[in-house]
């Protein structure tokens, strides 16, 4: 599986805290908040209200480690994108500062304390960052925060890690926020869907906005879903076509029944069964798909298939179909047969001679012999299944 870096967003949530001043850390004392701490700067639009400072000019443990991160074959590989000094940063940044002040969050809030104070994210130049980081958000800081400081202050003076890439800045909100949030739009959602439709959910852990992606979701019902929750920025994406109205067929039907012209999109239904189909072959994934009107379909069919949500990465894979499109059936001038019962018959066959090794036939290619009045079935590695026209 390739690797990648570590997601912009961290799944912990930040117990951070403070005021007064830390171990050669800067604290924003000097201009005005309620608790204490004021902005120091404002750094891609974040409040930065402490931070540590860089007491020596050069830093040589940490200039080793970062040369190991380029001169390892992830770099020079390309893994995570083309070499370049962005690229080096990020990772450095990821592979020193990263830990190292994870690991002094751990000691000063505890494993467990972040969610409910605050967040932690990383930013990569690579995606588009003006540095990187890995960024602290408080939103209600107190006395810990100089802990913090007292911590990792001492890592700067002796050149283990940087100062620029840790920094700290009020937020507006905490994971533990976000996730509640999160939980009560999932809720919202199950009211709307009417067994039908599937979405995916998550709120950025940078701006708060509520990130909604979903098949199902009407005008009316995305209003009623921001009027729900007015402190809140929803951004909807539509994924495909909207599932069919209850009562609606999510079956779609050709305009002819029967073409003369071969037919090259789509894959064939291998199987049906109660409330399930399998498809596969063509240009279609083998996969199972679960479907509530399986039963109005005929193994044979030449389909293509619009999924709704994810499907699983197995073999064949397993899925929700939101439609089923049923292609025209081709059947060749003067042939006895159409594709879909030539193709029955093929797996009859298939199937008596299948030594076990495959357990369906995946069907790559299909053509009529008009010559010999036969069809001829192409599968995977280019065995063939001959079907006279009869």
């Amino acid at each position: 599986m390739k690797r990648t870096l570590l997601a912009t967003a961290l799944g912990v949530a930040l117990i951070v805290s403070g005021c007064g001043t830390g171990a050669g850390g800067t604290t924003g004392t000097d201009v005005g908040e309620e608790d204490g701490w004021k902005t120091i700067k404002t750094i891609s639009g974040r409040e930065i209200i402490a931070e540590l400072k860089q007491t020596v000019k050069e830093s040589p443990e940490r200039e080793k480690l970062a040369a190991e991160q380029v001169d390892s074959e992830d770099y020079k590989g390309g893994l995570f994108g083309d070499p370049s000094p962005e690229l080096a940063e990020d990772m450095a940044v990821q592979a020193i500062e990263g830990p190292i002040a994870l690991e002094a969050l751990g000691k000063v809030y505890g494993e467990n304390g972040f969610s409910e104070e605050g967040v932690i994210f990383f930013e990569n130049q690579r995606n588009g960052a003006e540095q990187s980081g890995i960024w602290f958000g408080v939103k209600n800081p107190d006395e810990r925060l100089n802990e913090l400081l007292a911590e990792l202050q001492p890592k700067v003076d002796v050149g283990e890690i940087l100062a620029a890439p840790i920094y700290i800045f009020r937020s507006a909100h905490t994971e533990k926020e976000l996730n509640d949030i999160q939980d009560e739009v999932a809720v919202a959602l199950k009211g709307m869907h009417a067994k039908r439709g599937s979405y995916s959910l998550s709120v950025d852990v940078k701006s708060g906005e509520i990130e909604l992606n979903h098949d199902f979701l009407k005008a009316e019902q995305q209003k009623e879903l921001e009027e729900k929750f007015p402190d809140y920025t929803f951004h909807f994406e539509q994924d495909g076509r909207l599932v069919a109205e209850p009562g609606d067929s999510s079956i779609i039907h050709p305009e002819n029944t029967f073409t003369d012209i071969p037919v090259n999109d789509g894959g064939f239904i291998l199987s049906v069964e109660a409330g399930r189909i399998f498809v596969a072959g063509g240009n279609e994934s083998a996969i199972y798909y679960s479907f509530e009107e399986a039963e109005k379909l005929k193994v044979g069919q030449r389909v293509k298939v619009e999924a709704s949500g994810m499907i699983m990465e197995s073999y064949p894979g397993q899925g929700t179909a939101k439609y089923v499109e049923i292609l025209p059936d081709y059947k060749p001038v003067g042939a006895e047969l159409s594709e879909s019962q030539a193709f029955v018959k093929a797996m009859e066959k298939f199937t008596a001679e299948s030594s076990g090794e495959m357990d369906f036939m995946v069907v790559k290619e299909v053509s009529f012999d008009e010559k010999e009045v036969k069809w001829i079935f192409t599968l995977d590695e280019d065995r063939k299944v001959e079907i006279e026209d009869k």
